[in-house]
C-alpha cells in the first residue's frame, strides 16, 4: 500500500528532525506551499490587471480595498479546499485513504487550512505596495527560512511561521509541539490585522497625492 499523499503534502515535518535539515518531508511541504502560493499569485496578477475597472464601481477607496481584499481572501480558500479534495481524491483513488482516520483528516486539515489562509491574506497585502509581484516569492521564502529556524534553534520553534500548519509540529502530535489555540487564534487575527495595515497604507497614499 502507497504512503498517503494528503499526509505527504498536508501533514508537515516530524519533530525528530530538530537540529537537522529534513530535505525530503521539507520538500513536500514547500511543495504544497508553492502549489498553492502560485494558485493565489496567478489569481493576483489577473486581478491586477483588472483593479482599475472595479476603482471605478466603488465609490469609496476603503470599499475598493473591502472588495480586493475580500476576493483575494475567498480565493485563497477556495484554493485552499480545492487543494485539500484533490489530493484526497488521489488518495481514495489509489487506495491509500485507509490509512488516513477522520480524526486525523481533521486535525490535518484545520492547520493548513488556517496557515494557507493566512498566508492568502498577507499575500493580498504585500500586493497592495510596489513590490507586490514579488509576493509568492516573497512568502515562500518566508515559510522556509522561518522553518529552518525552527529546525536549528528548538526553543524559538513555536513562534515560527513556517512550523504553524505543521500537524506533526503541532501540540497535537507531539507533546512539546506548538500550542495549536494560541497559533490558530494568531492565523485567525492575520487577516484583520492585513486588512487594517492596507488600509493605513492607502489612507498615507490618499493624503500624499
Amino acid at each position: 500500500m502507497s504512503e498517503s499523499m494528503f499526509i505527504r503534502l498536508f501533514a508537515g515535518v516530524p519533530s525528530d528532525y530538530f537540529g537537522a535539515i529534513p530535505l525530503i518531508p521539507f520538500g513536500w511541504w514547500l511543495l504544497s506551499m508553492g502549489v498553492f502560493l502560485l494558485a493565489v499569485g496567478f489569481y493576483g496578477e489577473r486581478d491586477r490587471k483588472l483593479e482599475v475597472l472595479s476603482l471605478y464601481r466603488c465609490k469609496t477607496v476603503k470599499g475598493w480595498w473591502k472588495r480586493r481584499f475580500g476576493k483575494g481572501l475567498l480565493y485563497g480558500i477556495k484554493t485552499a479546499v480545492l487543494f485539500l479534495v484533490l489530493v484526497l481524491s488521489w488518495d481514495i483513488a489509489v487506495g491509500s485513504i485507509v490509512v488516513l482516520s477522520a480524526e486525523l483528516f481533521a486535525k490535518i486539515t484545520i492547520l493548513w487550512l488556517f496557515h494557507s489562509v493566512s498566508m492568502a491574506a498577507l499575500f493580498v497585502l504585500l500586493d497592495l505596495f510596489p513590490v507586490g509581484r514579488f509576493a509568492p516569492g516573497a512568502l515562500f521564502l518566508l515559510e522556509g527560512v522561518t522553518f529552518i529556524i525552527g529546525c536549528q534553534v528548538h526553543a524559538v520553534s513555536k513562534v515560527m511561521y513556517g512550523m504553524w500548519g505543521m500537524y506533526l509540529q503541532s501540540g497535537l502530535c507531539e507533546a512539546g509541539g506548538f500550542p495549536v489555540g494560541p497559533v490558530i487564534a494568531a492565523e485567525a487575527v492575520l487577516p484583520a490585522a492585513g486588512f487594517w495595515i492596507g488600509w493605513e497604507y492607502l489612507k498615507r497614499e490618499r493624503d500624499l497625492v
